[in-house]
């Protein structure tokens, strides 16, 4: 447990987290002007891949390097990530694990899947092309040693739903990877120039994700990581206008707002992007003592 991190236990009232989640997706949701499709996901493949290669995976190996520290994860372990982008996970576990499956409804991800895993040298994978709640749970039950996920955990406004359908595939361990905010203001700035009063949108992860777990009986285990993502300035751009299409038109002024903020951030060289993350991990067959009526 992180120092600081929140629990029912140290609240004077209860706390309903899910609600909270849900508080946020709506609120996320009601300045959107559309939701993300599957074709954004496809359109971003190439910048996306280019922020998951920076330092050789440095963000899936960060991850792995955890999880197997605490024994969550070993060279025998089968893993299945959900929402498998261009490999965040696949390239840097398929070197150390035995078989990792990539479920990954974006037809441009799986093509960057398939190439990083050329270039990588790696083949024990598959990949299945689904969104995950559409992939048939009785097909994958317990085949699994760790069911993953990472970045698309904001998506399921029904995230207990999507979590049991990850514990149901495993016969070890889930893990949720999730964002940790450090005050990036470039984000919010920008958000200002384009959107003016309206509300940032929230994209919650941890710590959130860490005491929802908690409140619905899980042993949540956390650890902080650091990383850093390397971009081209085009790269970010295509980013952010895929990413304020949701929100707003993107006309010709907005694209050069974009441009002129990256630009005086980064000037000519690439962009350069620091994060932390939670590796937050748990055995679904372990549940607080409390909730089982053995305190």
């Amino acid at each position: 447990m992180v120092e600081g991190s929140m629990t029912l236990d140290s609240l004077t009232a209860p706390v309903d987290w899910v609600k909270l989640w849900e508080d946020s997706y709506d609120d996320r949701s009601r300045i959107m002007l559309r939701d993300y499709e599957i074709d954004d996901w496809s359109e971003r493949a190439e910048d996306y891949s280019e922020s998951r290669r920076t330092n050789n995976y440095e963000f899936g190996e960060l991850v792995y390097s955890t999880l197997a520290l605490h024994e969550v994860v070993s060279p025998d372990s089968r893993v299945l990530e959900v929402g498998a982008g261009p490999g965040t996970f696949v390239i840097p576990f398929a070197r150390k694990v035995d078989h990792i499956t990539a479920v990954e409804p974006a037809e441009g991800m799986r093509r960057m899947i398939s190439q990083n895993a050329a270039e990588a040298g790696v083949k024990n994978y598959d990949i299945i092309p689904k969104i995950w709640q559409d992939v048939n749970i009785e097909d994958l039950r317990g085949r699994y040693d760790l069911t993953i996920s990472s970045t698309v955990i904001w998506m399921f406004r029904d995230i207990m739903t999507q979590i049991n359908r990850m514990e149901e595939v495993t016969r070890g361990h889930c893990c949720v990877v999730g964002g940790v905010s450090i005050g990036q203001t470039f984000e919010t700035e920008l958000w200002k120039k384009i959107m003016g009063d309206v509300p940032y949108p929230q994209y919650p992860e941890y710590p959130l994700i860490y005491n929802l777990l908690y409140m619905h009986g899980r042993v949540p285990h956390v650890r902080l990581i650091n990383y850093k993502s390397v971009r081209k300035l085009e790269n970010m751009l295509r980013m952010y206008k895929v990413f304020y299409s949701i929100y707003t038109e993107v006309t010709p002024e907005v694209e050069k707002i974009i441009r002129d903020e990256l630009y005086r951030d980064s000037g000519e060289g690439p962009c350069v992007r620091k994060y932390r993350s939670a590796v937050v991990w748990w055995n679904p067959a372990v549940r607080r003592k409390e909730l089982n009526g053995i305190a």
